[in-house]
């Protein structure tokens, strides 16, 4: 939430995330201490006529897997505060530091209009749920069926996460972090918060495998493996200030603070550098939310949003590419927006898909097609190469590169077809 690496070391709790295999359509399993189909461990020989079911080491009370198997079932059940809890009363104090020295560098200004863009947004979203849910965006599309499904509990989410303290930054210099992580999230409304942002949060941690190795020492090792990993991977855990942690954690927590905090030195000069660009950006998301809020009518409504939502999710890129280069010192885009000038008909749309967009999710991005309003826009997130984009997009349009324009100030990719 405020340090760059904060949030992999708080919800992935280090070593967690990796070797967590993620993404599939199959449905996730709980974590479980119990090993898979391969025991990590070569078992001793035994003829076929006494041969039995390897048995499968007891996770102890106090052990580092015990640990591992809390903190996995926590964020899988949403439970983000107890996760939280993984770190010790010591690192959590860091992280407390880190969190008041953020409030007291901000820019007033420019954190005030976030935190009220969010409420405007998350107000809107419930007033006319009914109305959204009926526009083409959601209606009868599958991979929309987990918005449909989650809409109230990822707004009460994300409504907890911004009319608490962290709106105020006045308070946020004197509460604790832990204080602001809701302490119960269904796994359905992380989901609907991952799709948004390109992650996979709840499912990240579910259907995970962890199982005690060996000892050595001060020293345990555990096997972790997700869901559509191949095979588990082993990591070192150490205790520190009464918890279990990654070895790898503890050795670069210190050199990881320090980052943070020249990090938030330089943090004032690159909020100023895009403070002019970002107010402008919100204050045009403002005018679209109350344009859509105003509609009475589901007919009013549908006039508007085309429009609109379109509107918010260009500039979406956009605002993201702004934070990437002003709070976490980031050049290169991670979201981009590609607009074509007209509507594609569903036979080109099936060629982008096929052609360019799936190769694009294959290779880890995720993408969201828009038609409306008589242009097409597709919102690409995850983005790793930006240039193989383009060149993807001039050959199977048949354009000369030069005539797939970027702009990297609004994070777009504009496209003119013929008519």
């Amino acid at each position: 939430m405020v340090m760059r690496k904060l949030s992999c070391w708080i919800l992935l709790a280090g070593s967690l995330v990796w070797g967590l295999g993620c993404g599939g359509s199959k449905p996730a399993q709980p974590a479980s201490e119990v090993t898979t189909d391969k025991p990590t461990e070569k078992p001793a020989a035994v003829s076929p006529a006494e041969s039995k079911p390897a048995s499968l080491p007891q996770i102890e009370k106090d052990s580092a897997a015990a640990a591992v198997l809390t903190t996995l079932k926590g964020l899988e059940a949403g439970k983000l505060a107890e996760a939280y809890d993984f770190l010790p009363a010591s690192y959590q104090a860091d992280l407390d530091q880190l969190l008041h020295d953020f409030a007291g560098t901000m820019d007033p200004e420019v954190w005030s209009r976030l935190t009220g863009t969010a409420r405007k947004t998350i107000a809107f979203l419930k007033s006319k749920k009914e109305f959204l849910l009926e526009l083409d965006l959601f209606r009868n599309r599958p991979e929309a069926e987990p918005y449909r499904q989650h809409w109230d509990s990822t707004l009460s989410l994300l409504e907890s996460l911004v009319e608490n303290d962290a709106g105020d930054l006045a308070k946020l210099k004197q509460v604790t972090l832990r204080s602001l992580l809701p302490g119960k999230s269904s796994a359905g409304s992380l989901d609907v918060l991952g799709q948004a942002i390109g992650a996979n949060l709840s499912r990240q941690f579910a259907g995970v495998t962890v199982t005690p190795v060996r000892t050595n020492g001060d020293e345990q090792v555990v096997a972790i493996r997700g869901p559509h990993d191949e095979k588990p991977t082993e990591f070192v855990y150490v205790k520190h200030d009464g918890k279990w942690l990654p070895k790898s954690l503890v050795e670069r927590w210190s050199t990881g603070i320090k980052e943070d905090r020249e990090w938030l030195a330089k943090l004032p000069a690159r909020i100023k550098t895009i403070k002019p660009k970002l107010l402008d950006a919100l204050s045009q998301a403002d005018e679209a939310l109350d344009q859509l809020q105003s509609a009475s009518d589901k007919s009013q409504f549908e006039q508007a949003a085309g429009p609109a939502i379109l509107a918010m999710a260009s500039a979406w890129p956009g605002l993201v590419s702004l934070f990437q280069q002003a709070v976490a010192g980031q050049e290169e885009l991670s979201q981009i927006s590609i607009r074509i000038n007209r509507e594609l008909t569903e036979s080109e749309l099936t060629k982008l898909v096929a052609h360019v967009l799936k190769p694009l999710r294959e290779a880890g991005s995720n993408y969201t097609l828009l038609a409306n309003d008589g242009r097409t826009l597709c919102r690409i997130t995850r983005v790793t190469d930006i240039a193989k984009i383009r060149q993807n997009l001039a050959t199977h349009f048949s354009l000369p590169i030069d005539d797939v324009q970027l702009d990297r100030d609004e994070a777009t990719i504009t496209i003119e077809l013929t008519q």
